[in-house]
């Protein structure tokens, strides 16, 4: 009895890109969901104030974000600037 089987690298590549992007779609928009409430908590606040709080959400995710991009970021919220990530998509 023989059996034959064939792998289709192609397909099963695409299949992988298609999942990974699934899930970073996902984690962009739980992201996007915590800075909408974000916003909604800290517009009008001290930057000083939200800096901490964004601090802990680029933790939540093991981002890295710079002092100087972060008192960017908490300005922007305190202004009541909409901020939403858009994630790239992946290429393999």
């Amino acid at each position: 009895m023989s059996s034959s089987f064939k792998f289709d690298k192609n397909a099963f590549m695409r299949e992988v890109q298609r999942e990974a992007q699934k899930g970073i779609d996902q984690i962009a928009l739980e992201q996007n969901r915590e800075l909408e409430r974000m916003s909604a908590t800290y517009t009008g606040r001290p930057i000083e104030e939200i800096k901490p709080a964004l601090r802990r959400l680029f933790a939540r995710y093991d981002g890295k974000i710079t002092d100087p991009e972060l008192t960017e970021w908490a300005q922007l919220i305190s202004d009541g600037t909409k901020i939403t990530l858009k994630p790239d998509r992946i290429r393999f």
